[in-house]
């Protein structure tokens, strides 16, 4: 049946109790409101309004969130609901001005998506606003009728999303979050503390750290509007990730040999664990905003004491290295708690610059949710984009159903449309595998309405009384049984509507077959010549472009810091590339039958996420803090971080010709080149350049990007390998 957009969740959420209970909620309000208006009012057309708005906002659609906020978002739409009916009727003067209106909504519709979950949700019913009233016969005075029909039928869902057997509310992204802070906290604590306790809690670390990636979270859980919530949430989650990572590479050190005794690193560790601690609790409603000054001062105060201290030899490089990492925590401790308090609504100051400038990372506080919404959508206006390619191929799907089913003058063509978006998927790959189970489903569900219509014949109080179990099972089926049960109920369920509207012989099911045939077709065909591998084919792409303008911004950073090149507008394409693969990795992620998506990917997509987050904060932190050539006056330092720069570049130049083919060739066996630098070896020059003194504050940027570097270098190594490698999972 059509209804996949909503019901979907429901089956991967609870395949018994939550179907069931939708089911039964949808089929009372979409009845109810069809007999009152068909035998209380005596009105067909009020009655077919009703009982496809009750199937539109309540089948096909699904809005995640506590009921009140589902209720309240099917109240938003229908303004829009409205619009759309009354845009159909008006252009089902002809076929052509029906086609034509049905390629814009059609787009216009899906492409909305691109705001968040809940435009998702109701896409697929928005569409059949248009649908339905675009088809003949032309009435445009029963346009009044037909909006009374979609407000009663939309408001008893809302209603019933509401009070009736309502859904329970999804989880809370911020939870995790505040999880995984409370994990991170202790761990820190640990560490500031008694460094040999927290040698057991790495690979506790690292699996709270795979919580928090999108995959790993239900859909109507995941924080991907266009709001400033839900950016600074997912900000958040990709800060702590980092934080997470950092912390249990301090573990694997205290494991290896013990910390020296540093109080001013063990301060800002400790300042570290209270700002997670704070943010965990302010996530949980249990305590306010948390406020980023604290644990800024105390990195700023340990800046201040690192570069006063003496350095030489292998226990200073020690000490060196494990401050520049504590110091990392304590910077990505700071990002996190401003992300935390915007995701709260705290007060921030909103950053001046736009995207497309060379935006700060927090450059969305403050700004409106219109605001957001319109850089979203401007931002995806590319032919790069899925939700753009998802957009274009429904829409030339859709358009080109409803110009054949008027060519063909098909009766009740609205079904082919229907039966369109019933069988498209993202993918030519996905597509196929509706095709088969839609067109069985129909071709039994056609011939049990045709032996019901020859053996009933005129009898609407039979399929008055058989209306109600036939819907229930026509929604319960396609979400616990799959397409092919879902479409047989569904094509007796509609039978026994339309009968009660105007007598119907056993002809219908042929009708619907032929509809059901037409849409099949279709949706198969613009699935198999618009983009046709889907996020498959474009998230390959997408990680090519974010590997490309990533290490191209490593670079350009890197020459800058060091004297030998000038910043230009790198930082921002890979922001815009980043944006861009997060996108394509969350549509991929939804292609239930995309080739290679099983277990055996040879590619960590991940990782390369990972990669990216890490240029864009660890590079952004880098070109706020360090000027233009300010490590030129140490040319064996700067040698070396433009070295590792270069090589980092080098080495993704095959994968990123590897991800745009879509031919992953095999990770090569090389053997470590000594000759490449490393943090260490950037971290002995430091100490040997000081000569036992304490040394210019400025070289410890050449510390801190060379650990920046170093971890790059080993999630890029990493990204071949399967995604359950340990190596690959920790970088």
């Amino acid at each position: 049946m059509p209804g996949r957009g909503g019901l979907e969740w429901v089956r991967a959420r609870d395949p018994g109790l939550h179907a069931v209970r939708r089911s039964a909620r949808v089929t009372l309000v979409a009845c109810l409101s069809f007999y009152v208006a068909r035998y209380g009012f005596g009105d067909p057309v009020v009655a077919i309004y009703a009982l496809f708005g009750t199937v539109a906002s309540g089948a096909l659609s699904y809005v995640p969130g506590t009921p009140r906020e589902r209720a309240r978002t099917l109240l938003a739409a229908l303004p829009v609901a409205a619009l759309l009916v009354a845009l159909g009727t008006a252009l089902a003067v002809s076929d052509w001005t029906a086609a034509l209106g049905m390629l814009g909504v059609g787009f216009a519709v899906t492409y909305a998506g691109v705001g968040g979950p809940k435009l998702v949700g109701l896409a697929n019913g928005l569409q059949l606003f248009y649908i339905l009233p675009c088809f003949p016969p032309y009435q445009p005075e029963t346009l009044g009728l037909r909006l009374c029909g979609l407000v009663v039928g939309v408001l008893l869902m809302a209603a019933a999303e509401r009070w009736l057997w309502p859904d329970p509310s999804p989880g809370r992204y911020q939870d995790r979050l505040a999880h995984a802070c409370e994990a991170a906290a202790d761990a820190l604590q640990a560490l500031a503390l008694e460094p040999p306790v927290v040698r057991e809690r790495s690979e506790g670390l690292l699996e709270t750290a795979q919580q928090l990636r999108m995959s790993h979270v239900p859909k109507d859980e995941r924080p991907v509007s266009a709001g400033a919530r839900d950016r600074a949430l997912c900000q958040g989650a990709a800060y702590l990730r980092h934080l997470l990572a950092q912390t249990g590479q301090l573990a694997d050190d205290a494991a290896e040999r013990p910390p020296a005794p540093d109080a001013a690193r063990s301060r800002m560790l400790l300042a570290s664990a209270t700002a997670c601690h704070g943010a965990a609790r302010a996530l949980r409603g249990k305590a306010p905003a948390p406020l980023v000054a604290p644990c800024a001062a105390t990195a700023e105060a340990f800046e201040e004491h690192r570069a006063r201290r003496p350095v030489s030899g292998a226990a200073s490089a020690t000490t060196v290295r494990d401050g520049a990492i504590a110091l990392d925590i304590a910077y990505t401790a700071a990002f996190l708690v401003t992300s935390v308090r915007i995701a709260l609504g705290a007060p921030m100051r909103s950053e001046a610059t736009r995207p497309a400038e060379g935006p700060g990372p927090f450059w969305y506080a403050g700004q409106s949710p219109i605001t957001l919404y319109g850089h979203r959508l401007r931002a995806h206006l590319t032919p790069r984009s899925v939700y753009f390619q998802n957009a274009v191929r429904i829409a030339l799907a859709l358009a080109a159903a409803r110009l054949i089913a008027g060519g063909l003058e098909l009766s009740h063509g609205f079904w082919a449309l229907l039966t369109t978006l019933t069988v498209m998927r993202t993918s030519a790959a996905g597509t196929r595998t509706t095709v088969v189970p839609a067109v069985r489903g129909t071709l039994v569900g056609a011939g049990v309405a045709a032996l019901l219509l020859a053996f009933v014949g005129d009898r609407p109080l039979v399929y008055a009384v058989a209306m109600p179990p036939v819907f229930f099972l026509a929604f319960t089926a396609g979400p616990l049984l799959g397409l092919g049960w879902g479409q047989a109920f569904f094509t007796v369920a509609v039978a026994t509507a339309f009968t009660q509207i105007a007598p119907a012989g056993p002809e219908l099911a042929a009708f619907r077959i032929a509809d059901v045939v037409t849409g099949v077709l279709t949706g198969t065909l613009v699935g198999l010549l618009a983009w046709p591998r889907g996020g498959t084919g474009e998230l390959g792409r997408a990680c090519s472009r974010l590997l490309d303008q990533g290490t191209r911004a490593v670079t350009q950073i890197t020459d800058c810091i060091t004297g030998t090149g000038t910043m230009s507008d790198a930082l921002p394409r890979a922001r815009l590339a980043q944006m861009i693969a997060e996108a394509s990795y969350a549509q991929f992620a939804t292609e239930r039958d995309a080739p290679g998506a099983g277990p055996a990917l040879p590619t960590d997509f991940q990782a390369i996420m990972l990669a990216g987050n890490r240029v864009l904060t660890m590079g952004q932190t880098l070109v706020d803090h360090c000027p233009p050539g300010a490590l030129a006056a140490w040319p064996l330092s700067a040698a070396h971080l433009r070295d590792a720069a270069h090589h980092l570049r080098l080495t993704t130049l095959p994968l990123t010709y590897d991800l745009r083919s879509g031919t992953m060739r095999p990770a090569p066996d090389e053997s470590p080149r000594r000759s490449v630098p490393t943090d260490r070896t950037v971290i002995a020059d430091v100490c040997a350049a000081s000569g036992g003194r304490a040394p210019d504050p400025l070289l410890y940027y050449a510390v801190d990007a060379a650990i920046w570097l170093a971890s790059l270098q080993r999630v890029v190594t990493a990204v071949r390998r399967p995604a359950e490698d340990p190596v690959a999972a920790r970088s």
